[in-house]
């Protein structure tokens, strides 16, 4: 017997089980009428280590993906997955790359898989007073940065406690951040990224939170995510 072609989707949910879409230009107007909102956002900032979709492979980033995030710090499920049916709750109003991906025939979605992606300037405004709390995150803990310093680190102390320094800003600058500026700790995600306390072991490092405060150092075997 032949095998049977795939030509349209059977419902298995795969796709979204691999991570929420990023979103491109075309779906501001989206989360402009409330599809979705800060809090179901999460930005993988430049240089951070992400999986590519198409590729499959690890990579570093060489610009920010703002992306719908997963449903708990577990899980890169898509926050907008019904587990239980497998269906979308804003299938209406899913992402341009969900509307583009037809897992049969990839050849859309690699189309427009790089092109003309959102940063978190295009979503909050260049001149906004959110956009200059990202630009000063950006300047303490920027990934490049941060790179730099974890090649340094064994060897250099200075590089180990700039790394360490890093860190700490990054979970006060946070902290800060919630309680001057107002703004839910549910979207810190969307505004900073992930937490170096949770990215620092793709440099094979660890942090450990002492009575000192939190420090950092060289875990057995470097990881990624």
């Amino acid at each position: 017997m032949g095998q049977t072609i795939q030509r349209e989707c059977t419902r298995c949910a795969t796709c979204c089980a691999k991570g929420g879409p990023a979103l491109h230009r075309q779906d501001m107007a989206l989360l402009e009428k409330g599809a979705f909102g800060y809090k179901d956002l999460i930005t993988f900032r430049r240089g951070e280590l992400m999986r590519d979709q198409i590729s499959g492979g690890l990579v570093p980033l060489e610009e920010e993906i703002v992306k719908l995030r997963g449903r708990d710090a577990a899980s890169w499920t898509c926050c907008f997955l019904n587990v239980v049916d497998r269906l979308c709750f804003i299938y209406a109003d899913r992402p341009s790359e969900c509307r583009a991906l037809d897992c049969w025939n990839p050849e859309t979605i690699e189309a427009m898989y790089n092109k003309d992606r959102v940063t978190r300037e295009d979503i909050l405004g260049a001149d906004s007073g959110a956009a200059e709390l990202v630009r000063v995150h950006e300047e303490k803990c920027g990934y490049p940065m941060l790179e730099r310093l974890a090649a340094a680190f064994d060897q250099d102390p200075a590089a180990r406690e700039a790394f360490a320094e890093a860190v700490r800003f990054d979970m006060a600058f946070r902290a800060v951040v919630r309680e001057k500026a107002d703004i839910p700790a549910n979207e810190m995600d969307f505004y900073f990224g992930r937490p170096l306390s949770e990215t620092a072991h793709i440099f094979g490092l660890r942090v450990v939170v002492t009575e000192h405060g939190p420090q950092v150092e060289r875990e057995s075997a470097p990881a990624a995510a």
